[in-house]
């Protein structure tokens, strides 16, 4: 582990396995209330395909510390940055994200063009078309889901020193257990995806759900990057329904959608093996795709000109 350390005060901790020379680098990129531990299944296959792979826990999430920035998306994917300009300052890069981490990815790219020449591919999970929402279908249930969540919101907006005194009282096994910010050893693993929140108080948690709730479809960022999106939907998932990732790539004609059928929102805990597949598969369609390029062009320079035809003739691309 080490810990990068942003110009608020925030510390991120940062997980980097591989060795520095692969040939391309997968940034994962979790959601909210978990931890880097999203991906622990994830590293070793990465691993095994000669990818080098880099996690940290989102700012206030996990080992990571708040610092003093206003919580929000446009904050978390300028942390995203930091991220790769410390661990992958050059070389091609695969970039996933789940939920809250897909936004986080989707804004990077907006806010930080400087990074589209170097993404072989995005992956991203349960992403949603524009904000989320307490409410994700119709029918009994879904009313029912909608207005707990609806509670809950409100209550960590109107009472968050009210639940903070309130969660400091709950045991360390708690998920919503509010606990000091500690600074592992160097080598420490993420802590377990349920100890997400220890760190984050009340108030942010609302905050970064109201930014969230509040975002606006922008796929123009997107689109840019062509076929090399690939998004992913769980066909049960109630959190972020697929509709909305449907919605998403109906404004990307060129990125492939797949929607995996009986997985919910813990599609990468549930289904480590498809999603690391997509990822690698991202990694070495660039690679053969660049290849390919570089090869065409070699032969383009080494070409004949045709003799009285002007200029030298060109093999077709396709």
């Amino acid at each position: 582990m080490r810990a990068i350390q942003l110009p608020d005060g925030a510390r991120l901790s940062t997980y980097v396995d591989g060795p520095a020379q692969a040939p391309v680098t997968a940034v994962l990129v979790h959601g909210l209330s978990v931890t880097a531990a999203l991906w622990r299944s994830h590293v070793p296959l990465l691993l095994h395909e000669g990818m080098r792979v880099v996690r940290y826990d989102h700012r206030a999430h996990g080992n990571s510390t708040r610092g003093t920035a206003a919580l929000n998306l446009d904050q978390l994917a300028d942390d995203l940055a930091q991220v790769l300009d410390t661990t992958a300052p050059q070389g091609p890069l695969v970039l996933a994200g789940h939920s809250m981490g897909a936004m986080t990815v989707m804004r990077l790219v907006a806010r930080h063009p400087r990074f589209a020449p170097r993404i072989r591919g995005l992956v991203l999970i349960s992403p949603p078309y524009g904000g989320i929402s307490t409410r994700t279908g119709t029918g009994p249930a879904h009313s029912f889901l909608a207005l707990v969540r609806n509670l809950l919101v409100s209550a960590c907006t109107h009472t968050p020193s009210l639940l903070d005194a309130v969660r400091r009282r709950l045991p360390a096994t708690s998920r919503w257990a509010l606990r000091p910010p500690t600074h592992p050893e160097s080598g420490a693993r993420p802590l377990p995806c349920r100890q997400g929140l220890h760190t984050m108080a009340t108030g942010d948690i609302a905050a970064l759900w109201h930014d969230l709730a509040d975002q606006q479809p922008d796929p123009g960022a997107l689109r840019q990057l062509g076929n090399r999106v690939h998004l992913l939907a769980g066909s049960l998932d109630t959190h972020i329904p697929p509709q909305q990732t449907n919605r998403l790539a109906a404004c990307l004609p060129s990125a492939l959608l797949e929607t995996i059928p009986d997985a919910t929102h813990a599609l990468p805990l549930r289904h480590a093996q498809l999603v690391s597949e997509r990822i690698f598969r991202c990694a070495t369609s660039a690679a053969h795709l660049i290849e390919r390029a570089q090869q065409e062009g070699l032969q383009d320079k080494t070409a004949p000109a045709v003799q009285g035809s002007g200029p030298r003739s060109r093999r077709p691309r396709h």
